[in-house]
């Protein structure tokens, strides 16, 4: 995972067992701490207790984080073999604007194993093999250093350990409280552990991202419900120059499991539009981003005029002063740049505006809007360059009228099928891309590639375990079909 946009989470490094081929309790996952003495999760330098965390030393700080996630997953997921996770924290990328903060996967995966209702020829991760299978397909004693053979643990995480008190990497510190309440700059470490372990658990592409090629010639289970809408193929029917393709197709790959697509009804926001109506030649449905601040629109069209603001000083169009002109009932169009969002959004409500669209000026996609202490009234939206030149080319020469809207049909961060997109960024992101839910849903996303300050792993696991029930796992709480 990464921090900063970029915070980034999961490489995956592995070893491959295969085995010829072919309940009802929460899962035990256990710690297996493989620092050395006196480093990282043995740490020995005095703490305060913080946050309902009562440990008196960095490393038991640590270790009880680790502990306490390991215990949440345990008790949403059902299994009787216990899942063992290496843990450690090391040196990994790091400046001081952005961060890798975790590394995570199965230690093993497998193939062909003794159990019913499997893939065959199909790789599962070692921790969701084993319960399918219903015992330890690979059993022994925890080891005792970090993944030397004969690789008996399940997982391996890596926690970024370069960041307390280091200022070359990032503003703040890790925060172990479990109250999710770092101070400004701080990062929870429950969030980015939980994040962390689901990537162990199986949320984990096995492609390589350079070849295209997969361990053996065979898909993971992941590959079988990530699908390019381009194409209509799912990554396990796909030879490697197809895979090379649908790894950067941004937008067109998405994961159709049905667990998901059904949770992402009840999970995800409803999609804004802006919908115009005149001049005819410019109507239409434009896609738009809704600002993380602010009330969201209606699900109603009330179509009224759009003006381009005018400020009348420096970048007219910027709203960064106060707007000399009335806008009463009226969208206000703003150019991005110079000055706050949450400003901008200010000038046109005090304007009198109904609702604000701020235009990014620069190639790609809608601007992601965030001033977590606005007091704005007014809906806010951010529109791409793209989709508002022509907009911007009939202001202020021409009547426009427009809707600002919440579309029900739509969901923040799916395809217009409802299936939740997966991250396809090009260039490829090595350890982030098809791995990762898109930046793009509302609201954030535990399994997005980049940690947000909203999270609350503690208490909202969000469409995680659902992802992770498509590939198999049972959920604690969910009833069999024949009950």
């Amino acid at each position: 995972m990464r921090v900063a946009r970029p915070v980034g989470l999961g490489a995956c490094w592995l070893s491959l067992l295969v085995l010829i081929a072919p309940v009802r309790a929460e899962v035990t996952i256990r710690i297996n701490n493989v620092d050395a003495a006196e480093v990282g999760l043995n740490d020995p330098t005095p703490v305060s207790p913080v946050g309902g965390n009562p440990g008196r030393t960095l490393g038991e700080q640590r270790l009880n984080v680790l502990r306490s996630a390991a215990e949440l997953w345990g008790g949403l997921l059902e299994g009787d073999v216990d899942i063992v996770i290496q843990a450690t924290f090391q040196p990994l990328p790091c400046s001081p604007t952005t961060a890798v903060l975790g590394a995570a996967g199965p230690i093993r995966v497998l193939a062909n194993f003794p159990a019913t209702a499997i893939d065959a020829d199909t790789w599962y991760p070692a921790a969701l093999a084993n319960q399918l299978a219903g015992f330890d397909l690979h059993p022994g004693r925890a080891a005792a250093e970090l993944l030397k053979p004969p690789f008996q643990d399940d997982i391996v995480v890596y926690f970024n350990g370069d960041v307390d008190g280091n200022n070359a990497c990032l503003p703040g510190d890790w925060y172990y409280g479990f109250d999710n309440a770092p101070a400004a700059g701080d990062i929870a470490l429950f969030n980015v552990a939980m994040h962390e372990f689901a990537h162990g658990l199986g949320l984990t592409s096995l492609i390589d991202e350079t070849s295209g090629q997969t361990p053996l010639d065979l898909p993971d289970r992941y590959s079988v419900f990530s699908l390019n809408t381009t194409t209509d193929k799912h990554f396990h029917e796909m030879n490697a120059e197809e895979l090379l393709d649908a790894q950067v197709s941004h937008d067109h790959i998405v994961w159709d499991g049905p667990a998901t697509t059904r949770a992402a009804r009840e999970i995800l926001d409803w999609q804004s539009e802006l919908i115009v109506e005149a001049p005819a030649s410019l109507a239409g449905t434009y896609p738009v981003t809704r600002a993380d601040f602010g009330p969201a629109p209606g699900v109603e069209e009330e179509y009224v005029g759009v003006e381009l603001v005018n400020d009348r000083i420096g970048d007219t169009t910027d709203g960064c002063e106060p707007l000399e002109q009335e806008l009463r009932g009226r969208i206000a169009f703003i150019n991005r740049g110079n000055c706050p969002f949450a400003l901008k959004v200010a000038h046109a409500e005090a304007a009198g505006a109904s609702a604000a669209v701020i235009r990014n000026t620069e190639p790609g996609g809608a601007l992601i809007m965030d001033a977590p202490h606005s007091q704005s009234r007014i809906p806010a939206v951010s529109i791409s360059q793209h989709y508002s030149d022509t907009l911007l080319s009939a202001l202020p020469r021409t009547d426009v009228r427009a809707a600002l809207r919440l579309n029900p049909e739509r969901l923040v961060g799916a395809d217009p099928n409802g299936f939740v997109r997966l991250y396809a960024p090009d260039p490829v992101e090595p350890g982030s891309s098809i791995a990762h839910i898109d930046p793009s849903a509302s609201p954030d996303l535990l399994m997005e590639p980049f940690l947000s300050a909203d999270l609350d792993a503690a208490n909202d696991v969000d469409l995680t375990p659902f992802l992770l029930q498509d590939l198999g796992w049972r959920l604690a709480e969910e009833p069999d079909e024949s009950d």
